[in-house]
């Protein structure tokens, strides 16, 4: 039987990468890749990033914006093969599902409702590599949050079997 300590070392027993195939490893990289280009732009793009979270009457839109961003480039390091700790990589993991499901959701509420009309982008890519809602951006993002609930499957840590 395993102690509390054997449990905790595996959270906090200093920068570690899980042992993951190349290939597994590869996989990660590009859902890595989507979530740093969709932080570089929107910080390069601020003020319109700013302006679109705005427009959709999200609360604080600057707060918002950064806390995006910042889950963005946090959750994308922790798919990269980066040494972090376990509780870090797990962070960063939870951090790429949650900022990736409020894509998923926000989006399909623009599509759903008459909000969609009006705007020419969908805020992915801060004002560049702008696409207009619609089911296509829905289809876009459900596949990325896919993928990321996959690397949080494969990432996910286990204890050793005894």
């Amino acid at each position: 039987m395993r102690s509390y300590r054997d449990y905790r070392s595996n959270w906090s027993g200093g920068e570690k990468t899980p042992a993951l195939s190349p290939a597994s490893w590869n996989a990660l990289a590009i859902p890595a890749a989507v979530l740093f280009v969709m932080a570089i732009l929107q910080v390069i793009g601020f003020g319109k990033f700013k302006d679109f979270l705005d427009n959709i009457s999200v609360g604080w839109p600057v707060v918002v914006a950064i806390v995006i961003i910042i889950a963005e480039v946090w959750g994308a390091l922790s798919l990269l093969r980066v040494p972090m700790s376990a509780m870090a990589r797990f962070w960063g993991v939870a951090l790429a599902v949650l900022v990736t499901g409020f894509w998923f959701i926000e989006n399909l509420f623009l599509v759903t409702s008459d909000t969609a009309k009006a705007l020419q982008n969908s805020g992915y890519f801060g004002k560049y590599l702008s696409q207009s809602p619609g089911w296509w951006t829905v289809i876009e993002i459900s596949v990325l949050l896919f993928w990321i609930a996959y690397a949080a499957e494969l990432l996910k840590w286990r204890p050793e079997r005894s």
